[in-house]
């Protein structure tokens, strides 16, 4: 792909926001060429592609998006030239509905390579839609594909409750050596308001045992938490939230012979039930496990010593093949004065960039720009994570729909809705609190030209 010889990127006066400053990039004209001539400048620097294309469904959106074949004629070329834009580590993420997902998915296999697809993610956006002999189709499809896919970053998520659990911790440990009622009848004083008379005398110290009970009493009142957070139920010595798994060999052969090392106590200096088929871990991880304060033993040497697991040292995992969000942004853009047909909701937004960038300097590109929820999400990410991202968006020129409210509310052009929108998101930031030191809150306005 060459860059056209004829056109050059310049701003649009009066239209930026912190344009001495700012490395985000909101760009007017063809997206096929704009990204062209992105070359020289983004060739192969670009981290994260996300776009929200024309759907195909026989309404009539920006490319005529109801013309069959055509659709994928329009569609190679664009992301042909993402393809080059990205970076080795970088990636592209879709959105598409029921009517092409199934040719998209084709088009990024042969574009990308069927080795780097990383998924397909389910949006289930539980609102059921179809004519009554059909089915209804509640979902929409986010194909995922990496560039190169050794060389993406690990795809993870942080465990929704693990903060509030450790922070729960870190504040009960707090009270260690305190003089204060013990936990339950704490919460039966509370509940019954008994006289701090009465109380005095069962005031004592509080143990780790006190604080464990009151952890445990605390996670029970937690009701939306996943029976795995709430398997995580005690806090050691140290102030670790953990869990207690068994060591025991995990299948129904005999472990080999030295697997069946007795631990010794460290009160009775006796040794300790070994299970019927031998330890899951040799005797030197058994060592470093003791060593490490990883092994929990009972109260004497009767019970079979079980080994931690942290939960500090689990907080992300995979990101799921599934989400639910039934979320619409139709009235938070109503309120902006954006009122834009089908956008994004910025949640939705948020979760995929957060998800498919990595580190600060990370530049995310969306060319079906829209109403800028892409560059929305990312300055949001900026404010919350402190993440450094940058933007690069492009939206052809087109006119808004004569019927549309956009049109109602006087707009003629999408792309001055895009600019509007991040120019009344940047102000609802400010308004709230100025831009952290190295916060980019703006971008420049631009227009390919001849």
């Amino acid at each position: 792909m060459t860059p056209p010889q004829s056109t050059r990127i310049e701003p649009v006066a009066g239209m930026s926001v912190r344009i001495e400053t700012t490395k985000n990039r909101v760009i007017e004209g063809d997206n096929l060429a704009v990204m062209a001539a992105l070359l020289p400048t983004h060739s192969g620097r670009v981290k994260l592609a996300y776009i929200d294309p024309p759907y195909n469904t026989g309404n009539q959106f920006t490319y005529e998006d109801n013309r069959g074949e055509e659709w994928v004629m329009m569609m190679r070329p664009r992301l042909e030239a993402a393809h080059t834009l990205l970076c080795e580590g970088g990636a592209i993420v879709v959105h598409i509905d029921e009517h092409e997902v199934a040719r998209l998915t084709v088009l990024l296999d042969d574009i990308f390579g069927r080795e780097n697809r990383l998924g397909t993610i389910v949006w289930d956006k539980g609102n059921p839609k179809g004519d009554a002999n059909s089915i209804a189709v509640q979902h929409e499809s986010i194909v995922a594909f990496a560039k190169r896919k050794s060389q993406f970053h690990p795809l993870e998520q942080a465990k929704p409750n693990v903060e509030a659990m450790l922070a729960k911790a870190t504040d009960l440990m707090g009270t260690l050596g305190k003089v204060m009622l013990p936990p339950d009848l704490a919460k039966t004083a509370s509940r019954y308001r008994l006289p701090s008379v009465a109380l005095k005398p069962h005031r004592r110290a509080r143990t780790l045992d006190d604080i464990n009970k009151a952890f445990a009493a605390w996670l029970r009142d937690q009701r939306a938490f996943r029976p795995g957070e709430r398997a995580y139920n005690r806090i050691d010595s140290s102030g670790r939230v953990y869990q207690a798994v068994s060591m025991a060999w995990p299948n129904k052969k005999r472990a080999p012979d030295h697997y069946f090392v007795p631990l010794i106590h460290p009160e009775t200096g006796k040794p300790c039930p070994v299970p019927e088929r031998g330890w899951r871990n040799p005797p030197r991880t058994m060592t470093r496990l003791l060593a490490e304060g990883r092994v929990v033993f009972g109260a004497d040497e009767q019970t079979q010593p079980r080994r931690k697991y942290f939960l500090h040292e689990v907080q992300t995992e995979n990101v799921p093949s599934i989400f639910k969000d039934g979320s619409s942004d139709d009235r938070r853009l109503a309120k902006m004065g954006v009122p834009f047909d089908h956008p994004k909701p910025l949640t939705v937004a948020q979760r995929i960039v957060r998800w498919f960038t990595h580190q600060p300097g990370d530049i995310v590109l969306d060319f079906f720009a829209g109403s800028g929820t892409t560059g929305h999400a990312v300055l949001a990410e900026n404010r919350e994570r402190n993440a450094g991202l940058q933007f690069v968006l492009i939206q052809r020129p087109e006119p808004v729909g004569e019927r549309s409210a956009g049109k109602r509310a006087g707009f003629d052009r999408v792309i001055d809705m895009t600019r509007t929108r991040l120019q009344r998101a940047i102000a609802a930031m400010d308004e709230d609190a100025l831009p952290g030191p190295t916060e980019d809150r703006g971008f420049a306005a631009e227009r390919l030209v001849p």
